[in-house]
Protein backbone atom coordinates (compact mmCIF):
# COMPACT_ATOMS: atom_id res chain seq x y z
CA UNK A 1 0.00 0.00 0.00
CA UNK A 2 1.25 3.19 -1.00
CA UNK A 3 1.48 5.73 1.41
CA UNK A 4 0.73 9.86 0.87
CA UNK A 5 3.51 11.96 1.01
CA UNK A 6 2.57 15.30 2.66
CA UNK A 7 4.26 18.67 1.22
CA UNK A 8 6.54 19.78 3.44
CA UNK A 9 4.97 23.16 5.32
CA UNK A 10 7.66 25.82 6.24
CA UNK A 11 5.96 28.30 8.81
CA UNK A 12 5.48 31.83 7.85
CA UNK A 13 7.43 33.60 10.66
CA UNK A 14 10.34 31.04 10.21
CA UNK A 15 13.23 32.45 11.27
CA UNK A 16 15.19 34.02 8.68
CA UNK A 17 18.28 35.74 8.35
CA UNK A 18 18.31 39.41 8.49
CA UNK A 19 20.12 41.39 6.56
CA UNK A 20 22.45 44.00 7.63
CA UNK A 21 20.89 47.80 7.40
CA UNK A 22 23.60 50.56 5.79
CA UNK A 23 24.32 52.22 9.18
CA UNK A 24 25.10 48.87 10.65
CA UNK A 25 27.83 48.34 8.05
CA UNK A 26 29.12 51.83 8.14
CA UNK A 27 29.81 51.94 11.98
CA UNK A 28 31.25 48.27 11.75
CA UNK A 29 33.72 50.15 9.18
CA UNK A 30 34.11 53.35 10.97
CA UNK A 31 35.02 51.24 14.37
CA UNK A 32 37.37 49.18 12.13
CA UNK A 33 39.29 52.08 11.38
CA UNK A 34 39.53 53.79 14.95
CA UNK A 35 37.43 56.75 13.78
CA UNK A 36 34.81 58.98 15.71
CA UNK A 37 32.00 60.15 13.67
CA UNK A 38 33.35 63.79 14.12
CA UNK A 39 36.77 62.37 12.02
CA UNK A 40 34.75 60.97 9.69
CA UNK A 41 32.32 64.22 9.42
CA UNK A 42 35.97 66.20 9.26
CA UNK A 43 37.34 64.39 6.37
CA UNK A 44 34.29 64.02 4.15
CA UNK A 45 33.77 67.81 4.70
CA UNK A 46 30.28 67.03 5.92
CA UNK A 47 28.59 68.32 8.75
CA UNK A 48 28.41 65.54 11.93
CA UNK A 49 24.79 65.81 12.10
CA UNK A 50 24.89 64.25 8.10
CA UNK A 51 27.26 61.90 9.32
CA UNK A 52 24.45 60.49 11.84
CA UNK A 53 21.71 60.50 9.75
CA UNK A 54 23.67 58.41 7.45
CA UNK A 55 24.82 56.16 10.34
CA UNK A 56 21.23 56.40 12.16
CA UNK A 57 19.18 55.64 8.48
CA UNK A 58 17.42 58.69 8.89
CA UNK A 59 17.97 59.29 5.27
CA UNK A 60 14.93 61.97 5.33
CA UNK A 61 17.08 64.28 7.27
CA UNK A 62 19.37 64.06 4.17
CA UNK A 63 19.23 66.34 0.96
CA UNK A 64 18.21 63.68 -1.94
CA UNK A 65 19.30 60.15 -3.42
CA UNK A 66 21.82 61.36 -5.16
CA UNK A 67 23.67 63.00 -2.52
CA UNK A 68 23.30 60.03 -0.10
CA UNK A 69 24.65 57.71 -2.59
CA UNK A 70 27.66 59.79 -3.14
CA UNK A 71 27.75 60.39 0.67
CA UNK A 72 28.02 56.49 1.06
CA UNK A 73 30.66 56.47 -2.04
CA UNK A 74 32.81 58.63 0.29
CA UNK A 75 32.41 57.19 3.50
CA UNK A 76 33.78 53.54 1.92
CA UNK A 77 36.58 55.21 0.26
CA UNK A 78 37.37 56.59 3.78
CA UNK A 79 36.98 53.45 6.00
CA UNK A 80 39.19 51.88 3.07
CA UNK A 81 35.93 49.47 1.97
CA UNK A 82 34.26 48.64 -1.60
CA UNK A 83 31.32 50.99 -1.86
CA UNK A 84 29.04 47.87 -3.70
CA UNK A 85 28.09 46.25 -0.37
CA UNK A 86 27.32 49.64 1.06
CA UNK A 87 24.99 51.06 -1.95
CA UNK A 88 22.90 47.60 -1.74
CA UNK A 89 22.09 47.59 1.83
CA UNK A 90 21.18 51.73 1.16
CA UNK A 91 19.10 50.48 -1.61
CA UNK A 92 17.33 48.01 0.70
CA UNK A 93 16.96 50.63 3.51
CA UNK A 94 16.18 53.53 1.83
CA UNK A 95 12.47 54.98 1.29
CA UNK A 96 10.40 54.01 -1.62
CA UNK A 97 7.61 57.14 -2.22
CA UNK A 98 4.85 56.77 -3.79
CA UNK A 99 3.69 58.80 -7.41
CA UNK A 100 1.70 60.99 -5.38
CA UNK A 101 4.68 61.99 -3.22
CA UNK A 102 6.77 62.34 -5.71
CA UNK A 103 4.75 64.76 -7.63
CA UNK A 104 3.87 66.82 -4.56
CA UNK A 105 7.72 67.13 -4.37
CA UNK A 106 7.94 68.17 -7.70
CA UNK A 107 5.37 70.53 -7.18
CA UNK A 108 7.55 72.23 -4.09
CA UNK A 109 10.55 72.68 -6.69
CA UNK A 110 11.29 76.20 -7.12
CA UNK A 111 12.45 76.87 -10.87
CA UNK A 112 14.20 79.74 -11.35
CA UNK A 113 13.05 82.30 -13.81
CA UNK A 114 15.07 83.05 -16.85
CA UNK A 115 16.57 86.92 -16.31
CA UNK A 116 18.30 88.74 -18.35
CA UNK A 117 21.83 89.18 -17.62
CA UNK A 118 23.19 92.10 -15.94
CA UNK A 119 25.42 93.26 -18.05
CA UNK A 120 22.70 93.69 -20.74
CA UNK A 121 20.74 95.79 -18.05
CA UNK A 122 24.24 98.04 -17.67
CA UNK A 123 24.68 98.05 -21.82
CA UNK A 124 20.87 99.20 -21.61
CA UNK A 125 21.18 102.35 -19.54
CA UNK A 126 24.57 103.27 -21.03
CA UNK A 127 22.65 103.38 -24.66
CA UNK A 128 19.83 105.20 -22.93
CA UNK A 129 22.42 108.26 -21.42
CA UNK A 130 23.91 108.46 -24.99
CA UNK A 131 20.45 109.36 -26.34
CA UNK A 132 19.49 111.59 -23.51
CA UNK A 133 22.80 113.67 -23.02
CA UNK A 134 22.65 115.34 -26.34
CA UNK A 135 19.31 116.68 -25.42
CA UNK A 136 19.64 117.49 -21.91
CA UNK A 137 22.88 119.66 -22.92
CA UNK A 138 20.28 121.61 -25.23
CA UNK A 139 18.22 122.14 -22.61
CA UNK A 140 20.75 123.91 -20.43
CA UNK A 141 22.12 125.71 -23.34
CA UNK A 142 18.63 127.29 -24.37
CA UNK A 143 16.88 127.53 -21.25
CA UNK A 144 17.02 131.57 -21.75
CA UNK A 145 14.26 130.59 -24.42
CA UNK A 146 11.73 129.45 -21.82
CA UNK A 147 12.28 131.80 -19.27
CA UNK A 148 15.44 133.93 -19.86
CA UNK A 149 16.51 135.96 -16.76
CA UNK A 150 15.97 140.13 -17.32
CA UNK A 151 19.04 141.64 -14.88
CA UNK A 152 19.52 145.01 -16.20
CA UNK A 153 23.34 145.50 -14.72
CA UNK A 154 24.78 148.83 -13.28
CA UNK A 155 27.30 148.95 -15.53
CA UNK A 156 25.40 148.66 -18.66
CA UNK A 157 22.95 151.72 -17.29
CA UNK A 158 26.22 154.09 -16.15
CA UNK A 159 27.45 153.66 -19.97
CA UNK A 160 24.24 154.28 -21.45
CA UNK A 161 23.30 157.56 -19.58
CA UNK A 162 25.85 160.15 -20.31
CA UNK A 163 26.44 162.60 -17.26
CA UNK A 164 25.40 166.39 -17.20
CA UNK A 165 28.18 168.66 -17.67
CA UNK A 166 28.89 171.67 -15.47
CA UNK A 167 31.05 174.27 -16.18
CA UNK A 168 33.04 175.11 -12.93
CA UNK A 169 33.44 179.35 -12.17
CA UNK A 170 36.61 180.28 -13.19
CA UNK A 171 38.59 182.38 -11.16
CA UNK A 172 41.65 184.54 -12.52
CA UNK A 173 44.69 185.38 -10.54
CA UNK A 174 45.64 189.39 -9.48
CA UNK A 175 47.61 190.60 -12.59
CA UNK A 176 50.53 191.09 -9.79
CA UNK A 177 50.73 187.22 -10.11
CA UNK A 178 50.36 186.27 -13.59
CA UNK A 179 52.13 184.62 -16.62
CA UNK A 180 55.74 185.26 -16.80
CA UNK A 181 58.94 184.22 -14.89
CA UNK A 182 60.51 187.54 -14.24
CA UNK A 183 63.69 187.82 -16.33
CA UNK A 184 67.07 187.90 -14.49
CA UNK A 185 67.95 191.62 -13.33
CA UNK A 186 64.20 192.52 -12.58
CA UNK A 187 63.98 194.90 -9.63
CA UNK A 188 62.63 191.82 -7.22
CA UNK A 189 65.56 189.94 -8.46
CA UNK A 190 63.18 186.42 -7.87
CA UNK A 191 61.15 184.60 -10.14
CA UNK A 192 57.23 184.56 -9.96
CA UNK A 193 55.86 181.58 -11.65
CA UNK A 194 52.49 182.24 -12.93
CA UNK A 195 49.44 181.33 -11.62
CA UNK A 196 47.09 178.56 -13.68
CA UNK A 197 43.56 178.87 -13.60
CA UNK A 198 42.27 175.23 -13.35
CA UNK A 199 41.22 173.31 -16.59
CA UNK A 200 37.61 173.17 -17.21
CA UNK A 201 36.29 169.14 -17.64
CA UNK A 202 36.10 167.62 -20.86
CA UNK A 203 32.75 165.49 -21.34
CA UNK A 204 33.53 161.97 -22.42
CA UNK A 205 30.25 160.45 -24.14
CA UNK A 206 29.50 157.07 -23.30
CA UNK A 207 30.96 153.85 -25.80
CA UNK A 208 27.70 152.88 -27.70
CA UNK A 209 27.20 151.69 -31.38
CA UNK A 210 25.04 154.06 -33.56
CA UNK A 211 21.26 153.85 -34.18
CA UNK A 212 20.48 153.24 -30.94
CA UNK A 213 22.44 149.18 -30.99
CA UNK A 214 24.63 147.73 -28.19
CA UNK A 215 28.06 147.07 -28.28
CA UNK A 216 29.00 143.34 -27.28
CA UNK A 217 33.04 142.60 -27.14
CA UNK A 218 34.21 139.36 -26.17
CA UNK A 219 37.67 137.98 -25.49
CA UNK A 220 37.77 134.34 -25.40
CA UNK A 221 40.72 132.47 -23.69
CA UNK A 222 39.62 128.97 -24.20
CA UNK A 223 37.25 127.40 -26.44
CA UNK A 224 33.21 128.84 -26.19
CA UNK A 225 29.80 128.73 -27.36
CA UNK A 226 27.90 132.24 -27.27
CA UNK A 227 24.26 132.70 -28.55
CA UNK A 228 23.09 136.63 -28.29
CA UNK A 229 19.40 137.56 -29.52
CA UNK A 230 18.43 141.03 -30.18
CA UNK A 231 15.29 142.87 -28.66
CA UNK A 232 12.99 140.89 -31.57
CA UNK A 233 14.00 137.50 -30.45
CA UNK A 234 16.49 137.32 -33.86
CA UNK A 235 19.84 135.34 -33.21
CA UNK A 236 22.20 138.12 -34.05
CA UNK A 237 25.37 136.11 -32.98
CA UNK A 238 25.75 131.93 -32.59
CA UNK A 239 28.82 130.27 -32.80
CA UNK A 240 31.62 128.02 -31.21
CA UNK A 241 34.26 130.22 -30.53
CA UNK A 242 38.07 129.52 -30.07
CA UNK A 243 40.79 130.45 -27.84
CA UNK A 244 42.43 133.61 -28.45
CA UNK A 245 39.62 134.96 -30.87
CA UNK A 246 37.82 138.49 -30.41
CA UNK A 247 34.55 139.18 -31.05
CA UNK A 248 32.34 142.78 -31.48
CA UNK A 249 28.67 142.03 -32.15
CA UNK A 250 25.96 144.72 -31.88
CA UNK A 251 22.24 144.35 -31.87
CA UNK A 252 19.07 146.43 -30.56
CA UNK A 253 18.68 146.12 -26.55
CA UNK A 254 17.42 144.11 -24.57
CA UNK A 255 20.31 141.20 -25.91
CA UNK A 256 19.75 138.12 -24.22
CA UNK A 257 23.01 136.52 -24.19
CA UNK A 258 24.03 132.35 -23.41
CA UNK A 259 27.37 131.74 -22.73
CA UNK A 260 29.01 127.82 -22.59
CA UNK A 261 32.08 127.43 -20.63
CA UNK A 262 31.90 130.91 -19.14
CA UNK A 263 34.48 130.55 -16.86
CA UNK A 264 36.84 131.10 -19.98
CA UNK A 265 34.97 134.17 -21.85
CA UNK A 266 35.36 137.94 -20.75
CA UNK A 267 32.88 140.63 -22.19
CA UNK A 268 32.61 144.03 -22.23
CA UNK A 269 29.44 145.90 -22.85
CA UNK A 270 28.90 149.18 -24.32
CA UNK A 271 33.01 149.27 -23.39
CA UNK A 272 32.40 148.48 -19.87
CA UNK A 273 33.58 145.11 -18.50
CA UNK A 274 30.90 142.65 -17.44
CA UNK A 275 31.19 139.95 -15.17
CA UNK A 276 29.47 136.88 -16.11
CA UNK A 277 29.74 135.29 -12.38
CA UNK A 278 26.53 135.88 -10.84
CA UNK A 279 24.77 134.44 -13.63
CA UNK A 280 26.81 131.20 -13.99
CA UNK A 281 24.85 127.89 -13.44
CA UNK A 282 27.27 124.74 -13.85
CA UNK A 283 29.90 126.94 -16.41
CA UNK A 284 26.79 128.03 -18.27
CA UNK A 285 25.90 131.76 -18.06
CA UNK A 286 22.75 133.39 -18.97
CA UNK A 287 21.60 137.15 -18.72
CA UNK A 288 19.88 140.08 -20.30
CA UNK A 289 21.76 143.47 -21.53
CA UNK A 290 19.52 146.25 -21.41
Amino acid sequence: MNEEVQPLEVPVDADLPKLPMLGELLIAARERCNLSAADLARQLRLALRQVQALEENRFDDLPGNTFVRGFVRNYARVVQSEPEAFLEAYERCRPRLEQSQIERRAEQIPFPRKTAPKWLWYLAVLLLLLLVSPLLVYLALHEDEVAPKRVKPASATASMAPKPVVDAPVTLPPPQAVLQHIAPGAASGTQVTAAIAPEKPVPTSPTIATHGSANVQMNFDGDAWVEIRDKSGKIVFSKLNRRGEEQVVQGMPPLSVVVGNAEQVRIAYNGKPFVLTPFTKVNVARFTLE
